[in-house]
């Protein structure tokens, strides 16, 4: 829940996060001093209404997101996206990379996130009403996607590991897969799927495409618990050392909102 403390006057002491799902938003803050202030709200989105029309009655509704903060990412779930070298990318032709991956789309704008661990940049799309709403509604914001974080967070974890480490994050009706090797990324893709067999199929074709060792490499899967466990319990039957991630933050309570998006915790966790 929003604290009763987060008011204009006090907003620039707090970090928060805008999470763009097509169900709704997540509105979360912190205050990078103060223990436990780690709060997440859901705002879900009016389904007669257009994505555009649905954020504007959300957010002319609640004064919060007009205030001024420390930092204001959105972050972009799902969707287009692609990660791009360094040493080929280049800023001016982001929308012929983009449309040579995906079918040219004049309803989107393509958008740059820098990962400087990877030397890598990630293209993603955005809806170009949605975009234009939210740049001119709130006040400085930084646009991410929500693999950004988890590339940050599981690329530090895999430097530390000898063998090869997968990390399968599910939310709402899509899976974002990560494979990297001693900080290499090996594989990075998002799937829609509609049952458990689905991603049991994804993710055992994605461990035959990087050579996962099955006795070895580590899988971990994290989102809702009721969506994991039936996923986890063929896994487990192939992979040995498969597990349910659940992320820790040191100075901050969590809740199951909060743990059901990693994304979000490890942007807390980043500092951003």
């Amino acid at each position: 829940m929003i604290p009763d403390k987060l008011t204009a006057d006090l907003s620039e002491k707090y970090k928060v996060s805008i999470r763009l799902m097509p169900d709704g938003l997540s509105f979360c803050g912190y205050i990078p001093s103060e223990k436990d202030s780690l709060f997440i709200e859901f705002f879900p989105f009016d389904d007669e209404l257009t994505m555009p029309d649905a954020l504007k009655s959300i957010i002319f509704n609640h004064s919060c997101f007009s205030f001024h903060y420390q930092s204001c990412h959105i972050i972009c779930v799902g969707g287009k996206y692609t990660i791009v070298p360094d040493h080929v990318f280049v800023e001016k032709e982001k929308d012929v990379l983009f449309d040579f991956c995906f079918p040219h789309d004049p309803s989107l704008k393509t958008l740059v996130q820098q990962v400087d661990a990877l030397n890598a940049s990630i293209l993603f799309a955005i809806d170009n009403n949605v975009y234009a709403f939210l740049l001119r509604s709130l006040i400085n914001p930084q646009f991410i996607h929500s693999i950004s974080t988890l590339l940050i967070t599981w690329h530090k974890k895999s430097l530390l590991m000898y063998h090869k480490l997968m990390h399968v994050d599910m939310h709402h009706n899509t899976m974002d897969v990560l494979c990297l090797e001693q900080g290499n990324l090996l594989y990075a893709n998002s799937f829609r799927f509609e049952n458990s067999n689905d991603i049991v199929y994804y993710i055992m074709y994605i461990c035959k495409q990087t050579g996962f060792n099955q006795l070895d490499d580590y899988i971990t899967i994290s989102g809702k618990q009721s969506l994991c466990r039936p996923v986890l319990s063929v896994i487990s039957k192939y992979v040995k050392k498969t597990n349910f991630f659940q992320q820790q933050l040191n100075n901050y309570q969590t809740t199951a909102a909060l743990e059901e998006t990693p994304d979000v915790m490890a942007l807390v966790e980043c500092g951003l």
